[in-house]
């Protein structure tokens, strides 16, 4: 009866042994190889590394096949998305439009050209060429579009790489006011007018910042070797922009080392440089090393613990833009301050 019992006991060790190892296997498989992601142990989460170059390129987004697009970050039932935009030369932008939801971007290079109207009349606005390193935070019933065959003076002249988080779904909740829409059936189907957008009381203007020609580093008071660029500081909507940069052999910060939100979640991407991170399964396990480079991505969602290695974390200077929220992945409709963080080791 011992012997049986024993037996029994050893092909459920076996068969559970098994099992881990074919999750694993499942978990693995279903990884891609530009992905990474830290081990995690409940109730924390892991941390996610994408190596965006590396990134299959998706072809036509935004209704022509000449642009493409790396999708970073999906929320759940497509309610927001994190993604890099890749703009060919002489491309234009959309017909005067707005969105319903807050919007957010960074431009890596080249360039691309809106007008910024602040009335529906106003289809031919200010004209904004966005240029590497401008980065824009707009507000919902913020208007702006591309002013179709306001040639050649509004199409990109050479073409742009565009970080852009959408945090809502791209075009139902997008509504366009130029009259040119409105006349095409074809058109409306594809952008949505909004026929009474006369009855809005309020449109919004953007926060758009050349934070390469306009914005210079400012260092951190106390903290050697460690610079900042700050954004924007929203706690009336719990959103928060910084850019930050680690020179080069310097001592990681303490403030900059691992820890964790309960709430806030976090998008970081690497402009340039080179960054060490460590993450953890929880509190009381070793780290993780995640060696980061140019245009790497990485995610820290609720509960999530990384930050960058303690010691020298960058052999030749690192910059890289961090977006956080205090609840979710969109503005707040009350306000809310972003927690402070939870440090672990300390």
């Amino acid at each position: 009866m011992t012997s049986r019992v024993l037996s029994l006991r050893s092909a459920r060790g076996v068969i559970a042994a098994l099992s881990a190892v074919c999750a694993m296997a499942v978990s693995a498989a279903e990884t891609p190889p530009y992905e990474q992601r830290s081990t995690a142990t409940a109730p924390f989460t892991s941390v996610r590394v994408l190596d965006v170059e590396r990134m299959p390129l998706e072809r036509g987004q935004y209704g022509s096949t000449n642009w493409g697009t790396r999708t970073l970050w999906r929320g759940p039932n497509g309610n927001g998305t994190l993604r890099i935009l890749y703009v060919p030369p002489g491309a234009q932008g959309a017909y005067v439009h707005y969105h319903t939801f807050h919007e957010w971007a960074y431009n890596i290079q080249g360039d691309f050209t809106n007008n910024e109207s602040t009335n529906p009349l106003n289809v031919s606005g200010p004209v904004q060429r966005f240029r590497e390193g401008y980065f824009l935070s707009r507000p919902p019933y913020s208007l702006h579009g591309g002013e179709r065959g306001r040639m050649p003076h509004m199409m990109s002249q050479i073409g742009a790489v565009i970080l852009i988080m959408e945090e809502s779904g791209v075009w139902g909740e997008t509504f366009a006011v130029d009259p040119a829409v409105e006349k095409d059936p074809s058109l409306v189907k594809h952008y949505g007018f909004d026929h009474n957008y006369k009855q809005v009381k309020h449109w919004s203007t953007p926060r758009i910042i050349d934070t390469i020609d306009k914005m210079p580093w400012q260092p951190v008071e106390g903290v050697p070797g460690l610079n900042a660029k700050y954004l924007i500081d929203d706690p009336a909507h719990g959103f928060r922009a910084r850019m930050w940069f680690l020179e080069a052999g310097a001592q990681t910060p303490e403030m900059l080392l691992p820890h964790y939100y309960k709430q806030a979640h976090q998008f970081n991407f690497v402009i340039n440089g080179d960054l060490k991170l460590q993450a953890y399964a929880n509190e009381k396990k070793p780290a993780e090393t995640l060696q980061l480079d140019k245009h790497f991505f990485f995610e820290r969602p609720p509960m999530a613990i990384v930050g960058v290695a303690p010691g020298v974390a960058t052999e030749y200077g690192a910059v890289w833009l961090e977006v956080t929220y205090a609840k979710g992945t969109a503005w707040t409709k009350e306000p809310t301050d972003i927690e402070d963080p939870i440090y672990v080791n300390k």
